[in-house]
């Protein structure tokens, strides 16, 4: 297996090792799955240059699981030891590549963004109810299947595009089921995978490797530019400069418990000096996390519990 450099932004310490993605995930994500869990917005990304090893310390190999199968073991553990609730799970899986949004769980592209209750919706997307660990790696590994991915000097198989995992979790206390107004618990847990930043001398690119890579700089820069903002605390913050920053922006300074995970490489003291100012900058913002409820029929269970007693009736 490949043991990666990070630099782990947790609480108020930043720690440099050569972690696994278990260490990793024990001191970063852990506590942010149990806030998802228990109805907190959670968004967990790994930022860094080219080749630096983000897409193994959240995909893992043959070797070594990342941390997004270890925080999907992690919610049905968490599910399995809370009796007293009932969950429903769903996926969705998005690339961002060259500012277009593909669904990778159908192939749709050019998905739209937009502004609902302060809430960012992406329009058309579909998602998955999964209720095993499995089901939700197996979606996981259908749309890893059309990610573009390309060689380059830096990595063999070097991600040319952002991606987010969204789990949406929905719970209710089972001893108020059927009530009309029962507070239903809905959350959003993103997982999210950046293609590294890189320098065409570096990575060799030309011709369409040389303009995806100028595309990832440009939303790379962008949300560099917002989390500098944000750490001063600007009136004004370019959300919608990128589809990357705009899809996160209650992240980055919203309604969300987010870890960032940094990762290095000896390639590019440069791009090593950026990524720790970019993780400095970051450890300073506040974000105003709230559990989220919802009593209206916004709430997938809400609808399925009237669907099956309208079928009740009929019968």
């Amino acid at each position: 297996s490949v043991c990666n450099y990070h630099v782990i932004n947790f609480a108020d310490h930043v720690f440099d090792m050569k972690a696994t993605n278990r260490d990793v995930y024990e001191k970063v994500t852990k506590p942010l799955v149990d806030s998802a869990v228990n109805g907190f917005n959670a968004t967990i990304f790994a930022y860094g240059q080219t080749s630096s090893g983000k897409t193994h310390t959240m995909m893992g190999s043959k070797t070594e699981r990342g941390v997004l199968e270890l925080v999907v073991n992690e919610i049905f553990e968490a599910i399995e030891s809370n009796p007293d609730r009932e969950y429903l799970l769903r996926v969705s899986f998005i690339e961002i590549y060259q500012e277009q949004i593909t669904d990778l769980l159908t192939g749709s592209t050019r998905l739209k963004v937009s502004d609902t209750h302060n809430e960012v919706v992406i329009k058309e997307l579909s998602e998955e109810m999964c209720s095993t660990p499995d089901s939700v790696i197996d979606v996981m590994k259908k749309g890893e299947k059309l990610r573009h991915i390309a060689c380059t000097n830096m990595n063999e198989r070097s991600s040319r595009s952002h991606t987010i995992f969204r789990i949406i979790i929905e719970s209710r206390s089972r001893c108020e089921t059927g009530s009309d107004e029962i507070a239903i618990q809905l959350s959003h847990l993103n997982l999210v995978d950046l293609a590294g930043s890189e320098k065409v001398n570096q990575t060799g690119a030309t011709g369409g490797r040389f303009k995806e890579g100028c595309a990832i700089n440009v939303s790379l820069s962008a949300l560099g530019k917002v989390i500098d903002q944000l750490s001063k605390n600007e009136r004004h913050v370019n959300f919608r400069d990128t589809k990357l920053t705009h899809i996160l922006r209650n992240s980055l300074g919203g309604n969300a418990m987010t870890a960032i995970i940094c990762a290095i490489s000896p390639a590019s003291v440069d791009e090593t000096l950026s990524t720790l100012r970019f993780a400095t900058g970051a450890k300073t913002i506040m974000n105003k996390p709230v559990v989220n409820e919802v009593v209206n029929d916004k709430a997938m269970l809400k609808r399925y519990e009237k669907k099956i007693k309208d079928l009740e009736l009929q019968l």
